[in-house]
């Protein structure tokens, strides 16, 4: 395994992968591209259980695909909602919803360090991700940028899954050696790289809601910037 070279193919692999076709598949995949009004009912029980997001929040939706968790934070009484995808495609789709039509939508990544300059020092009060973080390149990068987005006090929700090697299909078994949270077992993983950049872990557990039903085991972590840095 060439490593660094691996890892550098990887990054732009995903982008890749999901055209105009791909992208329109995706959205109808029920439970990924699209939750039910059930689903996204489920997903805020779980979330309002470990958080609740401040009123008029500023909220950064990474990997938001074509807006799954958007429309799920559309229901809560929050303000401005930020879509960051590196995906064109998924954007677009995102865009058609009417639902949706008071999110902002940015082209875009998180997870290098030339991915800060998209936003300024301090633009959110919450960034989220959904099955977002087992597909970054570099999950230290991310969080320090995170970090460096989020306001002093302000919180980061991140919704995953408990994935294996065998979760991964197709071309997507190419990315298990070369994406280092893709397979990862342990709730433990995503708080101690959070700790590690200088956020404040709140809660780590089990999405008990979304699981009754859920083929793989979902978490979700909540993470606070210090008040005074």
């Amino acid at each position: 395994m060439d490593w660094k070279n691996d890892r550098q193919a990887a990054r732009g692999r995903s982008v890749g992968r999901y055209d105009r076709s791909a992208a329109e598949e995706y959205d109808h995949f029920l439970g990924l591209g699209t939750l039910s009004a059930e689903m996204q009912s489920v997903l805020l029980a779980d979330l309002q259980c470990v958080c609740t997001l401040p009123e008029n929040a500023d909220v950064l939706d990474v990997g938001a695909g074509t807006g799954a968790m958007c429309a799920a934070l559309i229901e809560l009484p929050v303000g401005a909602i930020t879509a960051l995808e590196p995906s064109p495609s998924m954007l677009e789709r995102l865009k058609t919803k009417p639902k949706l039509k008071r999110v902002k939508p940015i082209v875009g990544s998180c997870d290098h360090d030339d991915d800060r300059a998209l936003f300024a020092d301090s633009s959110f009060d919450v960034i989220t991700s959904r099955k977002v973080v087992s597909s970054l390149f570099d999950p230290l990068a991310a969080f320090r940028n995170w970090h460096h987005w989020l306001r002093a006090g302000g919180h980061v929700v991140i919704i995953d899954g408990l994935f294996g090697r065998d979760s991964y299909v197709g071309d997507w078994t190419d990315e298990v050696d070369v994406l280092p949270l893709s397979a990862s077992q342990s709730m433990a993983t995503i708080p101690y790289l959070l700790e590690s950049v200088g956020f404040t872990i709140e809660s780590v557990q089990m999405t008990h809601h979304w699981n009754q039903t859920a083929r793989t085991p979902h978490y979700i972590v909540v993470a606070t910037k210090a008040a005074t840095q």
